[in-house]
């Protein structure tokens, strides 16, 4: 099955990062290995399709990751980013729809005084 949208999702394990604002992510590859890196909380799905939330997960779980189909390659591989900004190729079936859409958290603007 070819995806219309670029924007899609990878199932991945995913546990808590070092920093509150980040997971720590592992998808396996089209030849097999495990790619691990870090992504911001926002671009990750728990099982249950929902955005994570500040306090989850507090272990390794199954879930997605948000991903961006850049080319289709030989057989069913596929070439996607991933949020570390890497390109990496991956089975076909491992790429699911989108379950929500990705709103990063807005900046407010802060006024500092001079103290």
């Amino acid at each position: 099955m070819r995806f219309s949208q670029r924007l899609v999702a990878l199932s991945a394990y995913i546990e808590p990062g070092a920093f509150s604002g980040e997971r720590l992510f592992e998808v396996v590859l089209a030849n097999g290995e495990k790619y691990r890196s870090l992504a911001p909380r926002q671009f990750c799905w728990n099982y249950q399709e929902k955005l994570l939330r500040e306090d989850e997960p507090t272990a390794k779980i199954e879930g997605m990751i948000a991903a961006r189909i850049v080319d289709y390659i030989e057989g069913s591989q596929v070439l996607v980013e991933v949020p570390d900004g890497e390109i990496i190729a991956v089975d076909q079936e491992s790429i699911k729809s989108r379950p929500t859409s990705i709103r990063p958290p807005i900046q407010e603007s802060r006024q500092y005084v001079p103290v």
